[in-house]
């Protein structure tokens, strides 16, 4: 499981000793970019912002965990999982 974090941390952007709940972050990325603007505009996520986020992904750039808009993503994401 560490591994886990440490490949997360290098994917994500985020520090080592930061722990992240998300064991598939290739799930996460799909998961990303798989959503419409209207899955996020309530939670305050806009059209272009949704789209930068989803060419940062296509190009295989880091996304930065600490941003609000990221941090919003990853809170769906679990929400997501757990309902499901």
């Amino acid at each position: 499981m560490e591994s886990n974090n440490i490949d997360e941390a290098f994917v994500l952007g985020i520090d080592d000793d930061s722990y992240l709940e998300y064991e598939n972050i290739e799930d996460l990325k799909q998961w990303i970019l798989l959503l419409k603007p209207k899955d996020v505009t309530d939670k305050g996520i806009l059209k272009r912002t949704l789209y930068k986020i989803k060419n940062k992904i296509k190009q295989g750039n880091t996304l930065n965990p600490k941003t609000k808009i990221v941090k919003i993503l990853l809170q769906l994401y679990k929400d997501t999982k757990l309902n499901n």
